[in-house]
């Protein structure tokens, strides 16, 4: 698959819906702060209003050179012309996805137990996993139990060598747990907006990132 080295950055930001922002305009943020690996996550925007917004978020991507993943939707992606679409286990089949998107398109699907590794090996290759959840998160707040470090380090071992970003609830001292649990990077949403500093948190969560990403591993 021919996609940019930076699509496997350790940061991947995920929009949310928020009533004083549009998720164009998180977007927009996440670029300007350096943001390379976007996830377009909407739960209230549907049909035109939805595509449209994905269209002009598409855009800005790659003129910046980022990745834009959307949530759920493989016909917004493929019409929208993005990346990419991240499915849940709940959502369209990989090979549906795939034969909208074609061969060049990112496929990711959210992971949360044994059971759903096995289906996603059956289902053949995804191009990166979101594991979790690591905690509570009041953006999934559905999801229970958490997973403990013992069974993410052994689901992550049955993906490999698939990139695993750990999704849930999830901030800054979190970058540690790359280390730990022998993960690709972080999904990370409600941290950005604490203290209604959207670009004050970026910078700080892209800032961490860039220093992981920089470094290199030695044979």
């Amino acid at each position: 698959m021919n996609t940019p080295d930076q699509v496997w950055s350790s940061l991947l930001a995920l929009t949310r819906d928020d009533s004083n922002i549009s998720h164009l305009n998180q977007v927009e943020a996440m670029l300007e702060s350096g943001v390379r690996f976007i996830q377009f996550r909407s739960k209230l925007l549907t049909g035109t209003s939805l595509l449209e917004e994905v269209r002009l978020a598409n855009v800005l991507a790659r003129q910046a050179g980022a990745i834009l993943i959307v949530n759920d939707c493989p016909e917004v992606t493929s019409r929208s012309g993005a990346h990419g679409v991240h499915l849940g286990m709940r959502d369209a089949s990989i090979d549906s996805a795939r034969q909208l998107l074609g061969r060049g398109g990112i496929i990711g699907r959210t992971v949360h137990s044994l059971a759903d590794v096995k289906r996603v090996k059956e289902e053949g290759h995804c191009d990166y996993v979101g594991l979790g959840p690591y905690r509570s998160s009041r953006t999934k707040c559905e999801l229970t139990p958490v997973l403990s470090h013992a069974e993410l380090i052994e689901i992550r071992s049955l993906l490999d060598p698939t990139p695993v970003y750990l999704i849930g609830g999830l901030g800054l001292p979190d970058f540690c747990l790359l280390g730990e649990l022998g993960i690709t990077g972080l999904a990370v949403c409600s941290a950005f907006f604490e203290d209604g500093q959207l670009d004050s948190n970026l910078v700080s969560f892209v800032e961490r990132a860039h220093s992981l990403d920089a470094v290199e591993v030695l044979p």
